[in-house]
């Protein structure tokens, strides 16, 4: 598992009690007028949430021969869909040669069903159905065939609409702030529920990320629901979110200054009902957000310690569309954590050598034994000196590999210098 996905995981459950069971408490006590469910003003002839959605579904099916995978297609009223264009991804995953895609298509029968066969067996490959209609795509979650028996996927088709204002949809959010060496980490998971029977393709829905953002990443999934870097710096959400509940998010990374303060502005995708946001915190440190209760304190699963605080919309509360995140109390680098980068520059520079001038000898003419085993002698505690702490994690790994690296490149000197040793 990922760290992102593992880090969701654990957020979510620092949620209110039932919310992973239950969707929505009781949407029009709960959410501000305009969300979908805090009002019933929703458009004429629109589906509402009284009626569960159809699910979609994979099992095995041992009367199927095995390297098979038959599709059933239906609409939203869990009806066969006949005459419709089936699409297999297929995934090919080779330590050698890396990962390879290709597709088979089919058309489903009058009973709204589709076969692929004769399709390799094993790990190695994973399969993924799906239905284009128009802007969206309905798709199954991957799977892979077993030697013993085919597998049987139900894919259901729903209405499509682009404006979230039109779909019953909510969301979920964990931001999750880590400071580091020499870079904040910033991590945006969110928990998509879609509780109508309308599916929404959003369409223009971007989050702008902020000022000197860097490394932006997601995860990888055969899945097309996904944010992904656009133009202008804006993380851009896409992909069909049918009935049910998804899940998705990015990372990015911002300079770290070492100032005592950094404030950021993280933006949030629409219809954000429930917002938690945690910081991994050194001693000291304290998170503020605004509108937000005070941050507690908890432990995380490593044994690190954090600061969460959250909030969830009531009826009349203003929309969340940013939060704005403040680190206080920051650790800045003291002298000491620099000392070892200051000495190994001192000895890479040339500065050994005019250290030892000052003491009344001559840098010109190589070094003698006693003065090699000298200047050998402070390196060597230098680089022991180093890894201590590093071991104690009082500083980071890039400062690490610096020093350590400036630190071997004076011994190399210095045994360049140091005049030949009689055998």
């Amino acid at each position: 598992m990922r760290r992102s996905d593992a880090l969701l995981l654990v957020a979510l459950a620092l949620l209110s009690p039932g919310l992973r069971a239950q969707p929505v408490d009781d949407p029009a006590d709960e959410l501000p007028p305009g969300h979908p469910g805090g009002d019933s003003s929703l458009p004429a002839g629109h589906p509402g949430a009284d009626t569960p959605p159809p699910q979609d579904r994979v099992s095995p099916a041992p009367d199927l021969r095995p390297g098979t995978i038959e599709v059933h297609v239906r609409d939203a009223k869990d009806q066969p869909l006949a005459s419709v264009p089936v699409t297999l991804g297929i995934l090919h995953n080779d330590v050698a040669t890396g990962d390879s895609k290709t597709e088979q298509s089919g058309t489903t029968n009058a009973e709204g069903i589709v076969r692929f066969e004769g399709l390799a067996i094993g790990t190695a490959y994973s399969y993924r159905p799906r239905v284009d209609r128009g802007p969206a795509r309905f798709a199954s979650e991957p799977l892979r065939l077993e030697p013993t028996n085919g597998q049987r996927v139900l894919l259901h088709v729903f209405p499509t609409v682009r404006d979230i204002r039109e779909a019953l949809v909510g969301m979920r959010a964990v931001v999750f702030v880590q400071p580091r060496d020499d870079v904040f980490h910033v991590e945006e998971n969110v928990q998509v529920l879609n509780i109508g029977q309308t599916a929404w393709v959003p369409e223009g829905v971007g989050l702008p990320l902020p000022a000197g953002a860097k490394a932006f990443r997601v995860g990888d999934s055969m899945s097309d629901i996904r944010f992904e870097k656009g133009k202008d710096e804006v993380a851009e959400l896409r992909g069909t979110f049918g009935p049910g509940q998804h899940e998705l998010g990015f990372q990015f990374e911002l300079d770290n200054a070492h100032d005592r303060t950094r404030q950021l502005r993280i933006a949030l995708p629409p219809h954000v009902a429930e917002l938690r946001v945690i910081a991994e915190a050194t001693r000291g440190m304290t998170l503020r957000v605004s509108g937000f209760p005070d941050a507690e304190p908890m432990q995380g699963q490593d044994g690190s310690r954090l600061l969460v605080t959250g909030k969830r919309l009531a009826r009349g509360d203003s929309a969340l569309t940013t939060v704005d995140v403040s680190l206080e109390n920051l650790p800045v680098p003291s002298q000491g954590r620099w000392y070892a980068v200051v000495l190994a520059a001192l000895f890479a520079g040339g500065g050994l050598l005019l250290a030892l001038r000052s003491q009344g000898r001559d840098s010109s003419r190589p070094l003698g034994a006693e003065e090699s085993a000298e200047a050998e002698g402070l390196l060597l505690g230098e680089l022991v000196q180093l890894e201590k702490l590093r071991s104690a994690d009082k500083i980071g790994p890039r400062t690490y590999e610096e020093t350590r690296r400036a630190l071997l490149d004076a011994l190399v000197r210095l045994a360049a210098r140091a005049a030949p040793r009689s055998t």
